[in-house]
Parts: C-alpha cells; sequence; structure tokens
C-alpha cells in the first residue's frame, strides 16, 4: 500500500469513524463512507495543488505580447473578476466570512501597476476555458436557458464543442503524474461549477418518467449551496454539495424515490456534510493537510490517488440530444442559476 494509504487515507478513515459508530443508514445506497473520504481528500488535495502552484503575472502565463491575446485576457479577467466579487458578497452576507481569496489583487499601486496580477496556471486555465468554450459563458450568463439566444441547433454545437475539450482533458489522464493531477482537478471544477453532466442525467431521467416537473430541491442537494443546521453548535452551516464523482448514481433516487425513501438519502447527506464540516474545520486549523501535502505527500502519491480511488472519466457518457432533453437541461439552469447582473465590459 502506498505511503498515502499508510498516512492520509486511514487519518481520514479513523476520523470518519468518530462520527459514524452506527453505520446502518451508510450501508443504504448510493454511496458509502468510503466514497465520503474519497471526496475529502480530493478536496484536500485540490487545496494543496492551489497552495504550490506558482503564481505570477497574466503575462508571464501567457508567454507572449500580442495584442490579441492580452486584450482576450483582459476581458476574461474582467468577466471572472466580476463573478468572483459577487460571490465574495454572497458569501460575506449569508456566512459573514471574508473570502479574501475572492477579491482582485491590489494593482492601484506602482508596485501593484509593475507586478500585476498574480494567478496560477491552473486559474490561467480557467479563464482561458470560459473564454474559449462559449458553453460555458452561455451557462453563466443564463442565456443557455433562451431558445431565442442560443437555438436548439446551436445549443448542441456548444455541448458537442464542450464534450471535444472534455476528451482533450480525459486523454490527459492516461499521461505522467503531472497530467493526472492537472486534468482530475481541472475536470472536477468544470463539473463542479457548471454541471453539465449531472443535467444531462437528469434530463434522461425525466424522459425516462415522462415528467416536465423540476425537483429543484432533490437536484438542489446534488450541487447547490445548502444551509446545514449543525445541532451540537446551535448554528447553520453554508455548504457546496461537492460529490462529483458519486452524484450520478443518485439521480434515479431523485425521479423514483417517495418522499420517505428520499428523506432517508437527504439525512445520509446531511451527515455527510457536518461529518465533512468537522473533519475538514479540525484538518485545517490543527494539521493544515493541504499545507502537510505540499511538503510531505509527494505528488506521484497525489495521482495515485486519483487513479485509484477518483477517475473521473467514469461520469462521462455519450449524448444522444433530443427537443425534450435540451429544453430540460435549459429549464434546470433557468431554475438553478442565481440572477445576477451582467459585467458591464
Amino acid at each position: 500500500m502506498s505511503t498515502l494509504g499508510y498516512t492520509i487515507t486511514e487519518f481520514i478513515d479513523n476520523r470518519i469513524d468518530n462520527f459514524f459508530s452506527n453505520r446502518e443508514l451508510y450501508k443504504l445506497s448510493p454511496f458509502n463512507l468510503e466514497d465520503l473520504r474519497d471526496c475529502i481528500l480530493l478536496e484536500i488535495i485540490k487545496d494543496a495543488y492551489d497552495e504550490a502552484e506558482k503564481k505570477q503575472s497574466i503575462r508571464a502565463n501567457r508567454g507572449s505580447d500580442a495584442d490579441d491575446l492580452r486584450m482576450r485576457d483582459s476581458r476574461s479577467m474582467k468577466y471572472a473578476q466580476h463573478y468572483r466579487s459577487l460571490q465574495y458578497e454572497h458569501i460575506l452576507e449569508t456566512t459573514g466570512a471574508e473570502v479574501k481569496e475572492l477579491l482582485p489583487d491590489d494593482v492601484s499601486t506602482m508596485d501593484g501597476k509593475l507586478d500585476g496580477h498574480k494567478i496560477s496556471g491552473m486559474q490561467y486555465f480557467e479563464l482561458n476555458t470560459i473564454s474559449d468554450i462559449p458553453l460555458l459563458k452561455a451557462i453563466v450568463n443564463k442565456r443557455i436557458c433562451d431558445v431565442k439566444s442560443i437555438s436548439n441547433d446551436v445549443f448542441i454545437a456548444y455541448m458537442d464543442e464542450y464534450q471535444k475539450f472534455i476528451d482533450g482533458l480525459i486523454g490527459m489522464l492516461d499521461g505522467d503524474d503531472e497530467d493526472v493531477i492537472f486534468s482530475t482537478i481541472a475536470l472536477f471544477t468544470l463539473e463542479w461549477k457548471y454541471q453539465v453532466e449531472l443535467f444531462y442525467q437528469c434530463a434522461v431521467e425525466a424522459e425516462k418518467h415522462k415528467t416536465k416537473e423540476i425537483p429543484i430541491e432533490r437536484i438542489g442537494l446534488l450541487c447547490a449551496e445548502l444551509p446545514i443546521p449543525v445541532h451540537a453548535e446551535c448554528t447553520i452551516i453554508h455548504t457546496e454539495s461537492r460529490f462529483v464523482m458519486h452524484r450520478l448514481e443518485i439521480v434515479p433516487h431523485v425521479y423514483e424515490d417517495k418522499d420517505q425513501e428520499w428523506d432517508e438519502i437527504k439525512e445520509k447527506f446531511f451527515e455527510y456534510f457536518i461529518a465533512k464540516y468537522y473533519i475538514e474545520r479540525e484538518i485545517v486549523h490543527k494539521w493544515s493537510l493541504p499545507e502537510y501535502f505540499v511538503t510531505h505527500i509527494d505528488r506521484s502519491k497525489w495521482a495515485e490517488f486519483f487513479r485509484e480511488h477518483y477517475d473521473l472519466r467514469k461520469i462521462y457518457k455519450p449524448k444522444e440530444w433530443n427537443n425534450f432533453r435540451i429544453r430540460y437541461v435549459r429549464n434546470i439552469y433557468k431554475a438553478m442559476i442565481k440572477e445576477m447582473p451582467k459585467p458591464k465590459l
């Protein structure tokens, strides 16, 4: 067994045991405590990767002074920062927490102007992605919801172009360690933020059950920000559902389960979120496992974990679009994406 298996995996398993001494509820489908552990570890490695990534100017990331690329990066940066600032305000309003990483760099001083905005290679990749892949921007600004803005033919063309991009990242999962780490984190982030696979599978299930209804609360359990009551602290935590690897297994339950059956899944999810909250809080304040990963765990072990426990190619399925599925996916995005002011660029 790898070093990772003896140390970090076992560490998380032991912490999980403290929360789930009675495991009867957690024997229910759709996923188990080991899957929860893998989700927690994915986020720790993602944080470690972000912490270890070298940050440099946009110009250094670009590697070119070509006017068209410089203007593209400037527009992309302003577009992305508009939504990051809105997210900062939302988190501050709902939780009182200041996530200063969401705020722009101060480039008003002379030193700031000389240094410019400092971002990592992954952040630069994300900027380029939202600039180069029309589907993603159409999702963020909700144009994807309107057939007058984006016809069915254009919708399918956008989805096909996005799939080709995803196929390129999936191909990297067969590469070296750095390719596996980069592509896993990139694929995770894209599906977590834009929900393309999740919402397509919802459309397939809705068609199978001959329903046009959007079960917002159930779908939201799989992808939205959720207020979770923590009774021991008499407080409410705000968290996002990030179980990207396993949530497609739950989609049939969204459309098949009666209320009592769904309540069991909902209870299981809430217990998972609370355990994850406590474990990550303990990790951050006592051990800082992302920092530990950077300094003590070789990156080959990160890649080994992804290959053995978090192979995201499993969530991607061939898609067959028809009018019902397109309309249903549009309606999910319409229901799930918040109305936000558009950026003025």
